[in-house]
């Protein structure tokens, strides 16, 4: 199992990590150009000023050298050296190449006025840079140019020691390699707490939920809590609250499951004490088998309703779809409601604008959502109203199936945001035992089962009209 805080802090530190190396090895980078691009600078212009020492007088070449104001050429230690060559013959030198004996520096070979930097290794043993260049000496302003029929070719070399650069640089590398380490454990420091300081929110969440009870109504929101963490939250006192929804719906079902089998029970206990109390009673006996076997029927179509609930909100609920014509399938349920509700073709009319007739879909989710939304109107509509079942199509190809009726007792907006819930009926005392309250819950999870858009409106006139949107086949 990985953990979230350990790779947003790797991957955090990687990221900033790879910018400070690229930011930090570009700095060093320019940093060593630069330096370098300086000291090469510093050695052309040096060799320059010494050129510009070698005059052509009259009859000699004179080398203006003053050792008072360039120390640097004379000292032993931390020294720097030039060499001056004539026809391949030294010319002069500084006074620091005397310190070695036999020592001369190296030069290398470049055309006229032409000049060569190079690495060298200096006579004290030191590591330097030197530069070799290839000149005529400049006339002396008492020399006439028309006096001086050739001048000789001389050759330059000066020679410098970068190792304090070198190691100036070195400290700069060491430094800019400190920093980047220091900056990489702060980062990944700041990061830590900033990481663990918000995720105390979460942990805290998860205790939070950890101390849930059966009582619990919802998590406290926290002052302090994230944009993050609010959806989170929200979401699970939502599912808490669905969850004390269902659990009320579970009560709510299990006590009017009791009380629509009490009172089937209640009856067959009452019916066979008086029989058994009265055997000889005509008017017990005479008629007590036929009451006991109605009484049962009554309880075995509230366990077949139940049945038939919970089957149709089971995931192995099977769905056919197939082409049905719906004048066929209206027909067919008209004809089988018609043993309860003989007028039944006087009290429904019937009306149809489809575009087809035939609609790809399973017939027993349409069958029995069509029984029971008709069974639902015929049973609760007032005395000499109609009933209207229609089917259209809307612009999209989608197939719509109305019901309308007039019910008998206006309904309060309770009463029909409870119509699709088990066993509820607008009737709180139940005298109707053979109504249950349990057909519009079948007709609702088979609607959800088949993905129908199923609804339900009602207006003032106390008409209710129920709403089946089968989608357009594909």
């Amino acid at each position: 199992m990985y953990s979230i805080k350990n790779r947003l802090v790797n991957a955090l530190t990687v990221i900033i990590g790879v910018i400070l190396l690229v930011v930090f090895l570009s700095l060093d980078f320019i940093l060593d150009a630069w330096v370098d691009q300086q000291f090469d600078d510093a050695l052309v212009e040096k060799s320059n000023y010494l050129k510009s020492l070698v005059e052509v007088e009259s009859d000699e070449i004179e080398f203006e050298y003053h050792t008072g104001f360039m120390p640097q050429f004379e000292r032993k230690d931390n020294a720097q050296y030039f060499q001056i060559w004539l026809e391949e013959e030294t010319f002069a030198k500084s006074q620091s190449l005397a310190y070695f004996d036999d020592v001369d520096l190296k030069y290398k070979d470049v055309p006229t006025h032409g000049s060569r930097i190079f690495k060298i290794r200096l006579p004290d043993g030191s590591m330097g840079k030197a530069i070799s260049a290839r000149f005529q000496p400049q006339l002396s302003s008492d020399v006439n140019p028309a006096d001086v029929t050739y001048i000789d070719t001389m050759y330059l070399t000066l020679a410098i020691s970068n190792q304090r650069v070198s190691n100036i640089l070195l400290i700069a590398d060491l430094s800019l390699l400190f920093v980047f380490i220091t900056a990489i454990f702060g980062v990944r420091f700041v990061v830590i707490k900033v990481v663990d300081k918000e995720l105390d929110l979460l942990y805290l969440l998860n205790k939070e939920i950890s101390d849930l009870d059966a009582h619990a109504q919802q998590i406290k929101k926290n002052p302090k809590e994230s944009r993050e963490i609010a959806p989170i939250r929200k979401a699970l006192n939502r599912y808490i609250e669905l969850n004390i929804q269902n659990v009320a719906n579970e009560k709510r079902l299990s006590s009017d499951i009791a009380h629509e089998l009490k009172t089937p029970i209640a009856e067959i206990i009452s019916l066979s004490e008086m029989n058994i109390r009265f055997p000889d009673d005509v008017r017990i006996s005479a008629t007590y088998k036929e009451d006991v076997l109605s009484i049962a029927h009554n309880m075995k179509n509230i366990v077949n309703k139940l049945m038939a609930l919970n089957q149709s909100a089971s995931d192995s609920f099977h769905i056919v779809r197939k082409e049905i014509d719906m004048r066929i399938l209206s027909e067919e349920i008209s004809t089988e409601l018609q043993f309860k509700y003989p007028n039944i073709e006087n009290r429904i009319t019937f009306s149809s604008s489809l575009n087809s007739p035939i609609v790809c879909a399973d017939k027993f989710s349409l069958e029995t959502m069509g029984r029971n939304l008709l069974d639902n109107a015929l049973f609760y509509s007032a005395k000499n109203t109609n009933i209207i079942a229609s089917m259209e199509n809307d612009e999209n190809g989608n197939i719509i199936l109305e019901i309308k009726n007039t019910t008998s007792k206006r309904l309060t907006q309770q009463n029909i945001e409870n119509l699709f819930k088990p066993l509820y009926q607008v009737d709180c005392s139940r005298t109707d035992t053979d109504r249950h309250g349990l057909g519009l819950s079948i007709v609702q999870n088979i609607a959800q089962q088949n993905g129908y858009d199923l609804s339900v409106t009602y207006n003032e006139n106390q008409e209710i009209t129920f709403t089946v949107v089968i989608p357009k086949s594909k």
